[in-house]
């Protein structure tokens, strides 16, 4: 058992050792890449700083020899012993003052590569990754790498080497007083730094378990700021609520810290004392020698002062090592974010997305299973969409529509069967090529911090100027005028203090912010202004009244034609516009076809329209305005056919 157990812990260390070891390589490569000279010089910089001590005791040795020897004129053995003293104390000062100068390079040199690479690669993961807690967790730890400043590490790292170099020079000089005392003293150092590597390793290891309780206490810190929220917050008085939920994360999360801490210190305190139980019998052992004659007084008085040196050096040994271990064991969850696989592309060769869609898009006996779920949120669905077709999607929440539209938009790839482009499977084309071939407005829409003409020209890029900068003297492209006027953008716009140049939201300065409805229309504008084949709306009057809700439909049986069209609504009087009708329940197609005949029927889209009417028809009777809202959409048909 015991044997087991030595060679588990032996697994163990050697794992860590090849975790930490390709860590680091990873790190040289980037510094390698961006930093080569600035790099070579801090490692110079430290080889020269790492004779310094050795220097210093070795003059001080030959200083007190020469003095205890009484010469007659002691100038001319004292001077060269006092130059090798001044250039130990000299030499320190220059390599710290060098170090800091080209560290700083080094930064900026790393900092604007190291964040792109991340950045790049958060934009090319997979959607499903983002519904996976262990995501974050190494996103968040990858965070942590990028934000500790990489040249301070490089200088530890470069600190070790002068350490080490500086340690073996003392080690060296009390060698020369007796064979027994550098192997102690070597033994100890090498025992404290491995004690702190372990620490290293152990913090991080902490960390990164109290990543979800760090991300918890932000979320409620967070949420007392947010501009949002701040509006509920104070009409439901949850001030007091929240900082009790910030209280308890925070707590769990203190706890947790203190736990690891504790524990870190009784390691400390135990290094601690067999570092002082060394020097103390290091101490004793050259008074002996001493006693003997077997040393001189300037051997006795250097190597003693060196005991002081040498502790330091074993104490930076050891507090290096617990901060390269720690940075770079963070350096491996960045590599585990690193070594997530990218979106996948199909190799060179792929067909081009068909233009114009001929055949359609169709589903054959898909099903998909969000990471972690219990059960499928889309079982065996088949389905065609066929060009120039408008597709209403209903049902209760959570029977799958939005699953199926972002597996239509190639966002998620299916569990089981697969889809078809014209015959051609999905999978093999280019998903950034298929979706340029798509737009959308989903319910949960972005509010982009830019001006009103980015916020509408996100949705062609190549419609922007090639900076921010130059958008406001760039004339207005003509496609996102007429996506503006498209989706009724452009009634609000033309009264915004600079027109399409404004700067929207107030997390900038000179920025303003705009209705929840007015930020919608934008949405639905930049999901017009694409030359899309199809287009899928989310939703997409939920923030508006019944009277712009009417022009919106309108506006988008024009902005769909041509095109296949999908929308997903819970005011089934807009499905009227719908060519067809997919209903979902439980992941499944219950039912499909044209409203009239479904309405006719005793089926799930019969039962909800009938809820619906009842519901509009009671509110009319009492005297509101609600017939309008969910069923308004017949006799506006009927007049507009």
């Amino acid at each position: 058992m015991q044997d087991r157990s030595r060679a588990q812990r032996w697994r163990e260390l050697t794992a860590q050792a090849r975790l930490t070891g390709g860590a680091m390589a990873f790190a040289g490569g980037m510094i390698w890449r961006h930093a080569r000279f600035l790099a070579i010089i801090i490692v110079a910089l430290s080889l020269v700083g790492g004779v310094a001590q050795p220097l210093l005791v070795w003059s001080m040795t030959g200083l007190i020899n020469v003095l205890a020897a009484l010469p007659a004129n002691p100038w001319g053995e004292v001077l060269p012993w006092l130059g090798v003293l001044f250039a130990a104390y000299v030499v320190p000062d220059i390599r710290n003052t060098l170090t800091l100068y080209c560290g700083e390079l080094v930064r900026e040199r790393l900092k604007v590569a190291l964040q792109r690479r991340l950045l790049e690669h958060m934009a090319a993961v997979p959607l499903t990754y983002y519904e996976q807690p262990e995501y974050y967790h190494k996103l968040e730890n990858g965070w942590t790498a990028l934000s500790r400043r990489v040249s301070s590490e490089l200088e530890r790292v470069a600190g070790q080497v002068s350490a080490l170099l500086g340690t073996a020079g003392l080690l060296a000089l009390y060698a020369q007083a007796h064979w027994l005392l550098p192997v102690v003293l070597a033994a100890t150092s090498i025992a404290s730094v491995v004690i702190g590597g372990r620490q290293g390793r152990q913090f991080v290891a902490a960390s990164y378990a109290r990543s979800p309780l760090r991300r918890e206490e932000r979320y409620w810190a967070q949420l007392l700021a947010d501009r949002g929220a701040a509006p509920e917050l104070r009409l439901f008085g949850l001030g007091a609520a929240i900082i009790a939920r910030w209280r308890t994360a925070f707590n769990r999360h203190l706890d947790s810290l203190m736990a690891a801490h504790w524990k870190l210190a009784w390691q400390s305190w135990g290094n601690t004392a067999l570092q002082e139980s060394t020097r103390w019998g290091t101490a004793v052992a050259l008074l002996v020698l001493a006693s003997r004659g077997e040393i001189t007084l300037g051997s006795l008085v250097a190597l003693l002062y060196a005991l002081g040196p040498l502790r330091n050096l074993i104490q930076l040994l050891s507090y290096n090592a617990i901060s390269v271990v720690d940075y770079y064991s963070r350096w491996e969850h960045l590599r585990d974010f690193l070594a997530v696989d990218p979106e996948p592309r199909p190799a060179g060769g792929h067909p081009a997305p068909p233009r114009p869609l001929r055949e359609g898009v169709q589903f054959h006996g898909v099903s998909f299973t969000y990471p972690g779920a219990a059960r499928p949120a889309l079982q065996d669905v088949s389905l065609t969409l066929r060009p120039q077709e408008r597709i209403a999607l209903v049902g209760e929440n959570g029977a799958g529509k939005t699953t199926l539209v972002r597996l239509l938009l190639g966002l998620y790839r299916p569990s089981r069967g697969r889809i078809t482009v014209d015959g051609i499977d999905l999978t093999d084309l280019d998903p950034a090529a298929w979706r340029r071939e798509a737009t959308a407005i989903f319910q949960d829409f972005m509010r982009y911090p830019a001006t009103a003409l980015e916020n509408i020209g996100y949705g062609d890029t190549a419609l922007l100027p090639d900076t921010p900068d130059d958008a406001p003297a760039t004339a207005v492209p003509a496609a996102i005028e007429r996506a503006a006027a498209q989706s009724g953008a452009d009634s609000f716009i033309a009264s915004l203090p600079d027109g399409y140049a404004t700067l929207l939201r107030k997390e900038f300065v000179g920025g303003m912010d705009l209705s929840t409805g007015q930020w919608q229309r934008l949405a639905i504008a930049r999901a017009y202004v694409r030359d899309a084949q199809i287009i899928v709306l989310d939703e997409p009057t939920a923030a508006l009244d019944p009277r712009a809700e009417v022009a919106v439909y309108r506006q988008f049986r024009a902005a769909a034609a041509g095109r296949c069209a999908v929308f997903i609504s819970h005011r089934l009087g807009s499905a009227r516009l719908a060519d067809r009708i997919i209903v979902l329940q439980g992941g499944r197609i219950v039912e499909e076809g044209e409203h009239a005949r479904l309405v006719r029927g005793s089926g799930a889209y019969a039962r909800l329209y009938g809820l619906q009417a009842s519901w509009y028809a009671a509110d009319d009777g009492a005297g509101g305005r609600g017939a309008g809202v969910g069923i308004y959409m017949d006799g506006q048909d009927r007049q507009d056919e």
